[in-house]
């Protein structure tokens, strides 16, 4: 059998040469230097041979799983080379931009994180679709891309605490112009229309995070005691107040995360293959120790969640809180000016003037250490320190109420 070490030792001859894998799949080395995933097959007493696409863009492991693929299909009496070419003309007469996109979504985005594929989603059905689903991609023009810009700005600009919509409408212009790029290369469009309307509408200025009010102080906490909408929402609420962590990190944090014995939360590295798992903002190793604060929250959503995934699920339907849950909360709570993420600034401001050591605060905040050396010292660095660190600011928190 091949492996991949053995795949990179093959070189270019004079002539097409073949090498088994197993079962009739094989890598054919041309004289160019490509090396093409072939599987051979018998059907109805006839052998016949189809490309599985060529090395490394298409790896041993998938070349492997498309196999097994084309042998289901011989298990049910169909040609996989018929079912090839039925499969490229379908593709072919498959025009409109929605069909295309759709296509797009299946090849293109297979890799990519959840989130993400749910906004693209969410684009295509909100602004997009609307406008040009049924139109054939290569009569999509630029008028068609500001029409969508404008009516993006305008829908987000009338739904309140939502902001003005403008990052909306641009991420709305680069998800139709990956589609139109993607149906340029397999020859169905012949121009990019997004690009003569990329500057009609202008990201506007980042707004920081900022640290909270002390006016506003003593509101939160209380108000946030007083929540009375869902136990769980409250709870994350408290948790991202009480732990510096950001939002994706609370809503992602699972109970294989949490160890009640050492009062710690690991935060683990995903794997590159599926960023869909990703836990933190730059996929790093995070551990969070508890204060007794987090430890009561905790406790308490172990008996609301039972055997649950997430600690702080989602509460109307499966899966983990949506990202506009925490701060849709605040709204609720009458501090619509403040964002979840202002609570990671109001710490640091608030733990550098108590006098706690820059490091520790860095550390807990997850931020990324510029000297490399010191960043791979230990992952737990400091973690006592900073487990008496967030049991002094918990208890400056409750202080506030």
């Amino acid at each position: 059998m091949l492996s991949d070490a053995k795949i990179k030792t093959l070189k270019p001859k004079e002539k097409v040469y073949r090498i088994l894998d197993a079962e009739r799949l094989y890598i054919e080395v041309r004289p160019s230097g490509k090396k093409i995933w072939r599987f051979k097959y018998v059907l109805n007493g006839k052998e016949g041979s189809i490309s599985l696409g060529e090395y490394p863009v298409i790896s041993l492991l998938e070349a492997r799983r498309l196999k097994q693929a084309e042998q289901v299909k011989l298990s049910q009496g169909l040609n996989p080379s018929d079912e090839k070419k039925k499969a490229k003309q379908k593709e072919s007469s498959s025009t409109t931009f929605k069909d295309i996109a759709q296509e797009y979504k299946e090849k293109k985005l297979v890799n990519r994180s959840v989130g993400y594929i749910n906004q693209f989603d969410s684009a295509m059905e909100k602004d997009i679709f609307k406008v040009i689903g049924a139109k054939d991609i290569s009569k999509v023009t630029s008028a068609d891309v500001l029409k969508i810009m404008e009516s993006t700005l305008k829908r987000v600009r009338s739904q309140t605490n939502y902001g003005s919509g403008e990052v909306t409408a641009i991420q709305n212009r680069k998800f139709i112009g990956l589609v139109m790029r993607y149906a340029i290369v397999t020859l169905r469009a012949e121009y990019d229309p997004t690009y003569a309307v990329k500057d009609y509408v202008t990201r506007p200025d980042v707004e920081h995070a900022k640290p909270i009010d002390r006016s506003d102080m003593s509101k939160l906490r209380t108000n946030l005691e007083n929540y009375n909408g869902s136990t769980t929402v409250k709870n994350a609420g408290l948790c991202l107040l009480y732990s510096m962590l950001r939002t994706i990190e609370i809503r992602r944090m699972r109970w294989s995360f949490v160890d009640f014995e050492q009062r710690i939360i690991t935060f683990p590295i995903s794997s590159k293959r599926n960023p869909s798992e990703r836990t933190t903002k730059k996929n790093r190793l995070h551990i969070v120790p508890f204060s007794k604060q987090i430890e009561g929250i905790l406790k308490e959503q172990l008996k609301i969640t039972g055997g649950q995934e997430y600690v702080f699920p989602s509460v109307y339907k499966t899966g983990m809180l949506s990202a506009t849950t925490l701060n849709r909360m605040l709204d609720y709570i009458g501090l619509s000016e403040v964002t979840a993420h202002d609570f990671r600034a109001t710490a640091s401001t608030m733990l550098n003037e108590k006098g706690y050591s820059q490091d520790w605060i860095e550390k807990q905040l997850a931020h990324a250490e510029e000297n490399k050396t010191r960043a791979s010292y230990n992952h737990a660095q400091y973690l006592e320190d900073r487990r008496k660190m967030l049991q002094d600011w918990a208890d400056m928190v409750d202080g506030w109420k």
